[in-house]
């Protein structure tokens, strides 16, 4: 079984279909009124499950040698109440559950368990891990949004160090559980659900202390980068500019650089220069020029690196310099969200959707042309890019890691159980309350005559909107077509009436 649940394969739901009537013989009210009906019945049952999967089934998974079946439909998780557009990384989203009998406490980077999570439970007792996860008896704790998968991946390591020490050094940290009998002992040791709480808001206030020394030393590291740039790059200008000067006696010249290498070469080679006091002379003149020779290339072949960059980033920054680009940027996000909030109405046609798809496409694609010309846009204004940051010295090529960021959400499936930790959370991390029941909420349970009694209104309001639709498109061709009789009678009154569209196209001289 994959320990991720996105590389198991599952049927995709498909969108409820349009009402076609299409295949209908005109005429036949009863087929027409039962295909109605038909699509009535789809659209009134629930668009996805309504119990809340928790634990992954073995069977989900196609073992070696098993028949070909049938996939399986993709099941209601944690993960479609907290993260319903799946744009969380893993790691950001930490899902914590809770035995209801014993009150242990399992962490998770997934959205359901697997027996290999149980390796989590310490042994101290009879009875007191579980061989297998058992469905009905595990539910969701509480589930806490990081807003980086590193920030989520060192919370989810921390909390289960702490859990480790509660459960195995007990006799340190509640000395009087060695008056309790071995199964009391045993229960007090399993039930982790207050040490949750408190564990969770011990990670997070470490957290926020540390978020501020990472950021003071991103902040230094940034101070020492653009010091160090702004010194080199002047260096760089400095020794490109000297290079190009005319001047006769300009010893930054690559020309005259150049003469005078070869012509301590030659003198290397004269017979009066043989001795070995004259030969590291000139081998040190030589090195010398060499040397700022290599200096000076390297300063040009920046600086027209520089150059090229700096214009290659304001032609990609046209979108973003144009007039409006802020606005446009917000209209086509606006534009992106209403598309897709619901892509697949009921009431829509196939050529709606099928437009409505094309539009969606043409707007993510204009919206990703236009973000990344404001990326270019700051990259030429602040002149931060690899071009400009390839001079830098190793020790301040690695960037220190992203301060931890404090917007932190907590979703309890009861509330009352942050108080464990009353007083102990930071001031930044929202608590609210996770919505279990809120599929279940949103549907209304009908019994079977109210069930087929809405239906039959459905219906009957369908048929009566389809009528009223045909009388206006029925209004609509009846005057059309005398729009087109009246211009007809108009272009052939008087003499021209008698005639051909051309009279004279057959004439001949």
């Amino acid at each position: 079984m994959p320990r991720n649940l996105g590389r198991l394969k599952f049927r995709a739901p498909k969108p409820p279909r349009p009402l076609n009537l299409s295949r209908v013989r005109p005429g036949n009210q009863r087929a027409v009124e039962q295909e109605i009906t038909n699509h009535v019945i789809r659209l009134s049952k629930p668009a996805t499950a309504l119990s809340l999967s928790v634990v992954t089934d073995p069977k989900w998974k196609k073992q070696p040698g098993s028949k070909t079946r049938k996939l399986k439909h993709k099941p209601y998780t944690l993960r479609d109440i907290v993260d319903p557009e799946r744009k969380k990384k893993h790691g950001e989203v930490i899902y914590v559950f809770r035995n209801t009998k014993t009150n242990q406490v399992i962490y998770s980077l997934s959205e359901m368990l697997d027996n290999y999570h149980l390796d989590q439970l310490p042994f101290i007792g009879k009875h007191s891990k579980p061989p297998v996860l058992r469905p009905d008896e595990w539910i969701p704790h509480c589930v806490a949004l990081f807003p980086t998968p590193a920030q989520g991946h060192q919370a989810f390591r921390a909390l289960r160090e702490y859990r480790k020490l509660h459960e195995l050094s007990w006799d340190r940290t509640n000395p009087e559980y060695r008056q309790l009998s071995r199964a009391e002992r045993m229960k007090k040791i399993m039930d982790q659900v207050a040490n949750t709480s408190a564990d969770l808001a011990a990670v997070l206030t470490t957290q926020e202390t540390r978020a501020r020394k990472m950021a003071n030393r991103l902040r230094r590291h940034e101070e020492e980068v653009i010091e160090f740039m702004n010194e080199k790059w002047a260096e760089i200008d400095e020794l490109a500019n000297a290079s190009l000067a005319k001047e006769k006696e300009n010893k930054d010249n690559t020309k005259w650089l150049e003469n005078q290498i070869k012509s301590l070469t030659a003198q290397m080679a004269m017979k009066h220069n043989q001795n070995p006091a004259d030969q590291a002379r000139l081998t040190k003149a030589k090195r010398s020029h060499e040397s700022r020779l290599r200096k000076i290339h390297y300063a040009q072949r920046k600086a027209e690196q520089f150059k090229t960059m700096q214009a290659d980033l304001l032609e990609k920054a046209t979108l973003a310099n144009a007039e409006g680009a802020k606005e446009k940027l917000q209209k086509l996000q606006d534009d992106i969200a209403v598309l897709e909030s619901d892509p697949h109405a009921p009431s829509s046609t196939a050529e709606n959707l099928a437009y409505d798809r094309t539009t969606l496409q043409t707007y993510k694609n204009e919206l990703s042309a236009l973000r990344a010309s404001f990326a270019a846009k700051k990259q030429h204004d602040t002149r931060d890019h690899y071009i400009a940051r390839s001079v830098l010295p190793p020790q301040l090529t690695k960037s220190p890691p992203e301060p931890f960021i404090m917007d932190v959400e907590i979703k309890w499936a009861d509330l009352r159980d942050a108080e464990f930790a009353a007083g102990n959370w930071p001031d930044a991390v929202v608590q609210d309350v996770l919505p279990l029941k809120a599929v279940k909420e949103s549907v209304s349970f009908l019994n079977q005559e109210e069930y087929e009694q809405a239906v039959d209104d459905e219906v009957k309001g369908v048929i009566g909107e389809l009528e009223r639709e045909a009388v206006r498109r029925a209004e609509e061709a009846e005057q059309e077509l005398l729009a087109r009789e009246v211009e007809a009678e108009e272009e052939r009154k008087g003499v021209f009436g008698f005639l051909g569209r051309n009279p004279f196209k057959r004439a001949e001289a």
